[in-house]
C-alpha cells in the first residue's frame, strides 16, 4: 500500500477516487489477490488447446492428491444375522473374525500404498508444473525418497491429534464417571475436535502449498522445509494469513462448482444406463445380473469424467500456491517465465 495514498487518506478524507487507489494498492501488496489472474493464465494456457495426454496425466495427479475422489470405504458393510444360518453363529464366529481382520490388513495396506503414491505425487506436480514436462514417469522415481518423508509426516501428525483428543477425552471421563455428565462432556468434546481438525487441516494444507516446492526447491527434508517456511511466515505473516483466509473462500467456491458439474456430468452419463436398465428389468429374473452389467461400465466412464472435471481445479490451485510462495520469497521461485 503506498503511503502517499494512506497520508492523503488521513488528511483530506476518504473522496471516491482516492478509496479507489487505496483498496487498489492494497489489492495489488497482497499476493493472494495479485496472483490469481496469472495462476488462472497459467491454468488456460497449459490446459488450453485441449490435449488429450496432458489431461489425461493431470487426471492421474489429480486422483492421488486430491481432486474429488475418495478411497472406498472398505467397511460399509455391516454383519448381521441374516448372513448365517441358524444355529453356525458360534461355530462361525472365528472365521468371522479372521474374515475382518484380513479385510482390514488389506485396508491398510491399500491405503498406506494409496497415500504414499499420493505423497509422492505432490512432488510430482510441482516438478511438472515447474518444467512444463507433463509425464509422471520422468518424475516419479526421484520423488520416492521425499514422499516417504511427507507421508511419515502426515502420519505423525494425525496420530498426534487422535493421541490429543484421546488423552482429553480419558482425562474428563476420568474424573466425571456419573451418567448425567457424561452427555455434556461428550458435547463439549465436538468443538474441541473440530478445532483440532482445522489446525491439522491448516498444517497440512501449508504443507502441500508452501514446504513441499520449498523441499523441491532447496532439496531439503521435510522438517527443514518447516523450518524455512516458518522464517517466511515470521516475515510476512500478514500475508500468509490472508492467503490462508482467500485460499478458504476459493476452496470453498471451487468445491462447490466441482460438486455442481459432477452432479450434472454423472447424471448425463447414467441416462443411457438407466433407459437399458428399464428395458430389460422386467426380462431379466436375476436383479443383481442387470446391476453388475450396468453399474461395472458406468463406474468406468463415470471416474475417468470426474477425474477430467477435477483437472482445471487442482491445477489452478497448484498454481496459485507456487505464485503466492514466489511472491512472499522470491528466491523459490518455480514456475518459469
Amino acid at each position: 500500500m503506498s503511503r502517499i495514498t494512506l497520508s492523503r487518506l488521513l488528511e483530506g478524507g476518504f473522496k471516491g477516487e482516492q478509496i479507489y487507489l487505496f483498496t487498489t494498492n492494497m489489492a495489488e501488496d497482497m499476493y493472494a489477490f495479485s496472483r490469481l489472474d496469472d495462476a488462472f493464465n497459467r491454468t488456460k494456457n497449459l490446459l488450453w488447446p485441449f490435449k488429450w495426454g496432458v489431461w489425461l496425466r493431470l487426471a492421474v495427479i489429480a486422483l492421488f492428491v486430491g481432486g474429488g475422489i475418495s478411497m472406498p470405504n472398505l467397511f460399509q458393510y455391516q454383519f448381521d444375522g441374516s448372513d448365517f444360518a441358524a444355529g453356525t453363529i458360534g461355530s462361525s464366529a472365528a472365521s468371522v473374525a479372521t474374515i475382518i481382520l484380513v479385510i482390514l490388513a488389506v485396508a491398510i495396506v491399500v491405503g498406506l500404498i494409496w497415500a504414499f503414491i499420493g505423497a509422492a505425487m505432490q512432488f510430482v506436480f510441482v516438478d511438472m508444473l515447474s518444467t512444463g514436462d507433463i509425464h509422471i514417469r520422468r518424475f516419479f522415481r526421484g520423488r520416492l525418497g521425499k514422499g516417504v518423508r511427507l507421508l511419515l509426516f502426515e502420519i505423525f501428525l494425525a496420530a498426534i491429534m487422535i493421541l490429543a483428543v484421546a488423552a482429553l477425552a480419558f482425562v474428563l471421563f476420568g474424573f466425571w464417571r456419573t451418567d448425567a455428565v457424561a452427555p455434556l462432556l461428550l458435547i463439549a468434546l465436538i468443538p474441541l475436535i473440530l478445532v483440532a481438525a482445522i489446525l491439522l487441516g491448516l498444517v497440512l494444507l501449508l504443507t502441500t502449498d508452501f514446504v513441499v516446492p520449498i523441499m523441491v526447491s532447496e532439496d531439503c527434508g521435510i522438517i527443514a522445509g518447516w523450518r524455512r517456511l516458518t522464517g517466511v511466515i515470521s516475515s510476512q505473516f500478514w500475508q500468509t494469513i490472508v492467503y490462508i483466509i482467500t485460499r478458504f473462500v476459493l476452496g470453498l467456491v471451487a468445491a462447490i462448482a466441482q460438486a455442481i458439474l459432477v452432479i450434472i456430468a454423472l447424471l448425463v452419463i447414467a441416462i443411457p444406463f438407466a433407459l437399458i436398465g428399464i428395458v430389460f428389468l422386467g426380462v431379466l429374473q436375476e436383479k443383481i445380473v442387470l446391476l453388475l452389467a450396468l453399474g461395472v461400465p458406468y463406474l468406468i466412464i463415470a471416474i475417468p469424467v470426474v477425474l477430467l472435471i477435477a483437472v482445471p481445479f487442482v491445477t489452478f490451485f497448484r498454481y496459485y500456491a507456487l505464485l503466492v510462495l514466489e511472491g512472499l520469497r522470491p528466491e523459490y521461485r518455480l514456475l518459469p517465465e
